[in-house]
């Protein structure tokens, strides 16, 4: 028996965070497999920057929807790396300015080929599951943005 599937609604933090560490965790093992030099977690700072060029912290933050700390702590592992460059703003020396280095491009495009599969392997996984739950997840952080759980938890303790 799984005691935390035994709690149903109540720890559906912890099986969402359970899902989503053991998914980060499969790949990070195929990346070390193909001898690639990545963490599953900086995959989507990567993205951003290949996408959209040089963006600050709180740029990637707000694109992300991650907190300034995570973003923090991801960028800098990847520029202990080496695939990231920082520069400071010339009109605010507080404002770090982040783009993908020369390595980070060229692993990007090496791992092109690879994200292509994983992309399939999670729209087949997806599939096998029966339900769409990527428009589910949406609705739930849609949901949660016009309502947190703080809100809906602090307001029902205030109608006791």
């Amino acid at each position: 028996m799984d005691f935390i599937n035994s709690l149903g609604a109540l720890a559906l933090a912890t099986r969402l965070k359970r899902l989503s560490d053991k998914l980060g965790q499969d790949v990070s093992r195929v990346y070390k497999e193909q001898n690639l030099d990545f963490e599953s977690r900086w995959f989507l700072v990567m993205a951003l920057l290949e996408k959209k060029g040089t963006l600050s912290v709180v740029e990637i933050s707000d694109s992300l929807k991650l907190s300034h700390p995570a973003i923090v702590q991801f960028t800098a592992q990847m520029h202990e790396r080496g695939l990231i460059v920082s520069v400071y703003d010339q009109f605010d020396a507080r404002k770090r300015l982040i783009s993908l280095s020369d390595e980070g491009k060229q692993l990007m495009t090496k791992l092109k080929p690879l994200l292509a599969i994983i992309k399939e392997q999670n729209e087949a996984w997806l599939s096998e599951a029966g339900s769409d739950f990527l428009a589910l997840i949406s609705r739930l952080e849609d949901s949660l943005g016009f309502k947190s759980m703080y809100e809906r938890v602090t307001g029902a303790i205030n109608q006791e």
